[in-house]
């Protein structure tokens, strides 16, 4: 997994301070996951069998998840279910990314 492959999935990341980006432990993410592609690229998918690594910075760490309903939860935790071995997490833009948008 590279760097590239997650920002090419989830571009609004590109908005993160490159030292963070630089330091993302991307071998936990699987960009690309057809649960991902299906609920839109604010959804990121995490592999449960990479354990953490205390060298790197997992994106959970530095991004809150968004605010969701209940009807948008159940439609992540279904997905979860058809894959097992990911966790799935909505997440807002990081800031800088909704200022690039507006303009």
């Amino acid at each position: 997994m590279s760097l590239a492959e997650v920002l090419r999935a989830h571009p609004w990341l590109d908005a993160l301070p490159d030292e963070l980006l630089q330091r993302l432990h991307v071998e936990e993410l699987l960009p690309g996951h057809p649960a991902t592609e299906a609920l839109g690229p604010s959804v990121v998918a995490y592999s449960t069998s990479v354990p953490p690594n205390p060298d790197r910075v997992s994106l959970c760490s530095i991004l809150r998840p968004a605010p969701i309903g209940a009807e948008r939860l159940s439609r992540l935790v279904a997905a979860e279910q058809r894959w097992p071995g990911i966790a799935l997490v909505e997440y807002a833009p990081p800031p800088l990314a909704e200022e690039q948008a507006t303009r």
